[in-house]
């Protein structure tokens, strides 16, 4: 990653803080999940934008991309474009069933800003760490195949820690 696109991880990440402490979770789920309906989409009708978009954000990852060949770069943007809508799904049923949770009760969000950034920080370094491990998972794999599966053990691996870390803040804070 480029210090360009870290940048604007950064800047998404606090634009996300923001909105969760002004908005509230259900509505920052909804929005995010409708921006990724409109990046699946513009990616499946338009693929330069998918390639200039990871080029962008990813360089390294597209350059990694770009050394298997075309056939395993297709895939493996078929793969991402996938994700990209199933993520939206659920983020938008989540936030559909988030805003209900909140209109039924009057709760407040589960964090604030301030307990919020460290989680952030932790995600991001998360994200960093993922990409370089994916990088080299991309260039040692046959197929796109096996690089999904390693792309998978990895996010549930992340995943775990992820909870590990929410649920060790929770009970801390009790």
């Amino acid at each position: 990653m480029t210090i360009k696109s870290v940048n604007v991880w950064v800047l998404l990440l606090l634009i996300i803080s923001l909105m969760y402490s002004t908005l509230g979770f259900g509505i920052n789920l909804l929005i995010s999940s409708i921006i990724f309906l409109a990046m699946a989409i513009l990616f499946s009708i338009k693929l330069d934008c998918y390639d200039k978009y990871l080029s962008f954000m990813n360089p390294g990852l597209y350059r990694a991309y770009s050394e298997k060949g075309n056939g395993f770069f297709r895939k493996k943007r078929i793969m991402n474009i996938i994700c990209y809508y199933i993520i939206s799904a659920m983020m938008g049923f989540s936030a559909f069933m988030q805003i209900r949770l909140m209109n039924k009760a009057d709760t407040k969000p589960l964090f604030n800003f301030s307990e919020f950034l460290p989680f952030a920080l932790v995600v991001l370094v998360g994200m960093l760490i993922i990409n370089y491990v994916s990088i080299l998972i991309t260039k040692k794999s046959k197929t796109a195949n096996k690089d999904l599966v390693w792309n998978i053990i990895i996010g549930i691996v992340f995943a775990i820690i992820l909870i590990c870390f929410v649920s060790f803040n929770i009970l801390h804070l009790k």
